[in-house]
């Protein structure tokens, strides 16, 4: 969820109703406050996270043969998502370029501007985007058996981050892949339970997966039927601005309540078991 907010919080929020823009405006060798942010903390702290999400997933190993193989090839593949995630942080670098190009030197256009919004806007999102939710789908499918840790935890994580990502897709101009990245999120989990039966419905990365597949459409819906296009929320106006941001609240309050009280209804008829004859 980092992906997104921190730009929120630093710039969006304190421009648009505080009409403070300290982030943006000010330079520190030509590059705004925010874009250095992203810079020097946002590849390293999304790195550590997903590289140690991935090491505690994979950190039984059977003691030897096939089955161990089997499982080094899986924590390979999910170090290789991880890397491939921050290449497209480092790709996302050429922001800096085209943010100066468009605000400072006046250059909108061209050749080498259309490079730039290339590798901005157009490889980086994708490689971000799908490497990121391809690892989580990965998580779910091939997590230690039982994880539960807190039961709520990944109900309420999986929608704020199925909201976040909703808008985040929009704004990074790739609408197209919530869908994609919400079916292979549900394909991760149908596998899961395959493997491990019934209990898979009450492990973390299962139930992050699915709420985040089930919310990142929901919200995508929503926003074209309120705005009638994936226009990215930065180019709105103030006023559709901040009716998105009250709308992103509430619907992320809203589908917390709701998949807490689902849970809590299918949990109470479980336990009760089948009624007796």
């Amino acid at each position: 969820m980092f992906g997104r907010l921190y730009t929120v919080l630093l710039c969006d929020v304190p421009e648009r109703v505080f009409g403070v823009d300290w982030f943006r405006d000010t330079l520190i060798h030509r590059i705004p406050v925010y874009l250095w942010v992203e810079l020097v903390l946002y590849g390293p702290i999304m790195w550590l996270a997903l590289t140690r999400l991935n090491s505690a997933v994979f950190a039984q190993l059977p003691t030897a043969g096939r089955d161990r193989r089997l499982r080094e090839r899986q924590r390979f593949v999910g170090y290789a998502a991880c890397a491939a995630f921050l290449y497209g942080v480092g790709i996302h670098a050429a922001d800096i370029v085209e943010v100066y190009s468009r605000e400072q030197a006046g250059i909108t256009g061209g050749d080498v501007y259309e490079l730039v919004y290339y590798l901005d806007e157009g490889l980086s999102h994708f490689v971000q985007f799908v490497s990121l939710f391809f690892l989580l789908g990965w998580f779910a499918l091939w997590d230690q058996p039982g994880r539960r840790t807190i039961p709520r935890l990944g109900l309420l994580l999986g929608v704020a981050h199925g909201v976040e990502r909703s808008l985040g897709v929009v704004e990074g101009e790739k609408w197209y892949l919530g869908p994609a990245m919400a079916a292979w999120l549900l394909v991760a989990a149908w596998l899961r339970w395959r493997r491990v039966g019934t209990a898979a419905a009450d492990e973390l990365f299962v139930r992050y997966a699915v709420v985040v597949a089930v919310t990142v459409p929901v919200g995508q819906s929503l926003y074209f039927a309120r705005f009638g296009a994936f226009t990215p929320p930065s180019n709105l106006s103030d006023g559709a601005y901040a009716e998105l941001a009250v709308g992103a609240v509430a619907l992320t309050a809203v589908a917390s309540v709701l998949v807490l009280a689902i849970t809590h209804v299918v949990g109470s008829h479980a336990r009760q078991g089948p009624p007796r004859q």
